[in-house]
């Protein structure tokens, strides 16, 4: 069995189809167990999940600012993975709110052994839902070994969910210090294309200030894509196993780069302790 949720809220008229339809496609999976993660002062509770109203971090708390109240990856995990444990199951999955998962990506989980999986979704054509092509800079299913996320937990810093950036470090984390799968073939789940809902402001300082403390697993990934979109352009075979391999095996920063990473993370610390003020204004 499969522990799989997020936390769904109340949302405009669009959003709501789009949460609703990935809630179609959550309650129609066989062999799972639903989750609606909530804040402990919450109580959106669609019919058929199980509703934990755990989460007590948020953007507005770790920023100090911001007009919309999102949650904070690393907590929205740890609540999947008590509750996997709680059930017996092995694994637990996050998704975001309007992705729509299909009995295959599931299977390709409980079946595949690994410590865990970050999928690329499918775009689908708003209005005609036609598929487009897989979207291989950006991941909205992560599925991970509940035992192996708590070992490894320290590693993943606490992003703001909904905005960038977080899925591309996570990902590479995963595969730095896990026997993981990056999954853009026929990964099996589906993204409805919308207008994003971030991009600038206070959150996005703030998730860019964490991706820069996490830049040796950001370089990772950025050199994982970038090969695996040149062998795709060229039409040649992709052996995803070998590139993964050698993008993400040892050590993600060498101790010649240490003090570099070192004065790129203060420059960051630095940077957003002097613009916070101001965006905290701008976001009132």
């Amino acid at each position: 069995m499969l522990t799989i949720g997020t936390r769904f809220y109340p949302a405009s008229e669009d959003s709501e189809r789009r949460q609703r339809r990935s809630r179609e496609a959550l309650l129609a999976l066989p062999g799972v167990h639903r989750v609606n993660l909530q804040f402990t002062d919450e109580a959106y509770r669609p019919e058929g999940f199980e509703t934990r109203a755990v989460l007590r971090l948020d953007s507005q708390r770790v920023t100090g600012g911001g007009r919309v109240r999102k949650p904070i990856v690393s907590e929205m995990f740890d609540a999947l993975a008590a509750a996997a444990v709680e059930r017996g199951d092995r694994y637990f999955a996050y998704l975001n709110a309007d992705i729509e998962v299909a009995p295959a990506a599931v299977a390709r989980i409980t079946g595949g052994g690994r410590d865990a999986y970050a999928f690329c979704r499918v775009d689908l054509a708003p209005g005609t839902r036609e598929t487009r092509d897989v979207l291989l800079v950006g991941l909205d299913l992560f599925a991970a070994d509940a035992g192996w996320w708590r070992r490894e937990r320290h590693r993943f810093r606490p992003y703001i969910a909904g905005e960038a950036l977080w899925d591309n470090v996570y990902a590479a984390v995963m595969a730095s210090h896990g026997r993981a799968e990056i999954v853009d073939d026929d990964p099996g789940i589906y993204h409805e294309q919308h207008a994003p809902g971030w991009g600038g402001g206070l959150y996005a300082e703030y998730n860019g200030c964490l991706a820069a403390l996490d830049a040796p697993y950001f370089s990772r990934w950025t050199h994982y894509v970038a090969a695996l979109q040149a062998a795709l352009a060229g039409g040649t075979a992709v052996d995803r196993t070998r590139l993964r391999d050698e993008v993400f095996s040892g050590p993600p920063l060498r101790a010649i780069d240490r003090p570099r990473q070192l004065a790129r993370g203060i420059r960051a610390r630095v940077r957003y302790t002097w613009r916070r003020p101001r965006l905290i204004r701008e976001a009132r």
